[in-house]
């Protein structure tokens, strides 16, 4: 029998963390803090094999990262290390723990990172040890809250904004888990779209919509929540993004977790039938109905990680590269140090952010036609959870799902890492950030999506 066990613990950075990290915000430090960030696990395990999701309520982690929680969460539990799933919200007001080109903070966040392998440690532990005999089962609904953000201007420019006609998922995916007798174990919220509802004027800690919403969910069902952020690569909040205005995030937040308590409630982890049993005299002649149990669906484990190698285009050489981001680190460090106006510091942001990005990707893709990206496939019962390290554009989603061999496939990004975009081939031409910062080829999304459908195959055996 399937055995499911799940915790939660919060990783409120110091207040010493940079903070979310966007190109145009003017300070450093955040000034507070709206609400609790978390790390959520959920294990599961049928006697063969075990799982293990680990839910962080931050922007991204690098893949080194990842495999070091990854490692330590294996030798903690004994759950095989590729087995294991490392997720982020994709939340941008969350502490900034990428490569900083600010003065301060290096020795702060590395301190982070450590804790977050430590907390991460814990709650999968924990998760395992309260592990119980459980049910699962899947239930899907929408929401609108997602709108595709590639903007396209009267100039041609693409930007980053909001198109309300242009394509989004609007699926919302809840993987129920309950135990034998009913009782919550988790709730597993599956959704698209970009956690920036908290944009360059938000000075405060917080998880964002995603955060907002894994609380009332939780509130609502008893469960320990996890959300899933799916292939987000072109969809955000739209034109109620990069606000400073925390309480956007609480709505969406609220909009997004009362579609999901709906299918929570209507999905049950023990399918019934009614079947008519008498009538009552009452005045009124009652039909009176018997509910008996059905078959569930199946309730195995497994999991699988395979590479998928995508094309990638020439990257400048790494020293040129890390040339260019140590030069806009420096200038700004002395606009800062000169007390300079926020549009000097602002526009001096901007340029150190994109020349960190270029400088990684040399790291990562210089002299490569190609890079192996690992795609991880994750069962618990009836759901299966695909993942990659990379922002797929929500189309490479949609069709997975839609010629997938499996009645309830989740697939998203941010999974065990992240390192680039990878829009569809017809977004090229037009340009717009997500091509301009890709080290990807305009067939990656292809790749990804014919990929991943040979894996799926593969999977269900």
């Amino acid at each position: 029998m399937l055995q499911a066990g799940s915790a939660v613990a919060h990783i409120d950075p110091s207040h010493d963390v940079p903070h979310a990290g966007w190109g145009a915000q003017t300070h450093v430090l955040a000034a507070g803090r709206d609400d609790h960030l978390t790390v959520s696990a959920l294990y599961a395990g049928d006697g063969q094999r075990e799982v293990l999701i680990l839910d962080y309520d931050l922007c991204v982690l690098s893949m080194p990262q990842a495999d070091a929680i990854r490692q330590a969460v294996a030798r903690s539990t004994g759950i095989s290390a590729e087995a294991v799933c490392i997720r982020t919200t994709h939340n941008h007001a969350g502490p900034m723990i990428e490569a900083s080109y600010y003065q301060v903070g290096d020795a702060a966040r590395e301190a982070y990172l450590q804790s977050l392998v430590y907390q991460g440690t814990e709650v999968a532990t924990w998760a395992k040890k309260k592990r119980r005999a459980a049910r699962v089962a899947v239930g899907h609904g929408t929401s609108s809250i997602a709108k595709n953000r590639r903007q396209r201007l009267a100039s041609g420019r693409v930007v980053t904004g909001c198109d309300p006609d242009g394509v989004v998922d609007p699926e919302v995916t809840v993987i129920r888990v309950d135990g034998v007798d009913g009782s919550p174990i988790a709730a597993v919220l599956g959704y698209a779209c970009h956690a920036t509802t908290l944009g360059p004027p938000n000075t405060m800690v917080s998880a964002d919509y995603p955060g907002a919403a894994k609380r009332l969910l939780a509130e609502i069902t008893g469960a320990t929540v996890l959300f899933l952020q799916g292939a987000a690569g072109n969809v955000g909040p739209g034109f109620e993004g990069f606000t400073g205005d925390v309480s956007v995030a609480h709505r969406l937040g609220r909009i997004l977790a009362c579609e999901a308590a709906r299918v929570y409630e209507e999905t049950r982890t023990q399918p019934v039938r009614a079947v008519f049993d008498r009538v009552v005299e009452s005045g009124a002649p009652l039909g009176v109905f018997r509910i008996e149990p059905e078959a569930l669906d199946e309730q195995t484990v497994d999991y699988l990680s395979t590479p998928l190698a995508l094309p990638v285009d020439p990257q400048v050489p790494i020293d040129e590269a890390i040339a260019r981001a140590d030069e806009a680190a420096k200038a700004l460090r002395d606009l800062q140090a000169q007390g300079a106006d926020d549009a000097a510091i602002a526009d001096a942001t901007f340029r150190a952010k994109r020349a960190s990005m270029a400088a990684r990707r040399s790291r990562d893709f210089y002299g490569s036609a190609t890079k192996d990206v690992e795609l991880q496939l994750l069962r618990i019962g009836p759901a299966v959870v695909a993942g990659i390290p990379a922002e797929p554009f929500c189309q490479v989603g949609l069709a997975i799902k839609a010629a997938s061999p499996f009645t309830h496939t989740f697939f998203g990004g941010y999974t065990n890492g992240c390192l680039a975009y990878i829009p569809t081939a017809d977004a090229y031409p037009l340009g717009g950030y997500e091509v301009d910062t890709t080290p990807f080829s305009p067939e990656a999304a292809d790749a990804v999506v014919a990929g991943t459908l040979a894996a799926l195959a593969r999977f269900a055996g």
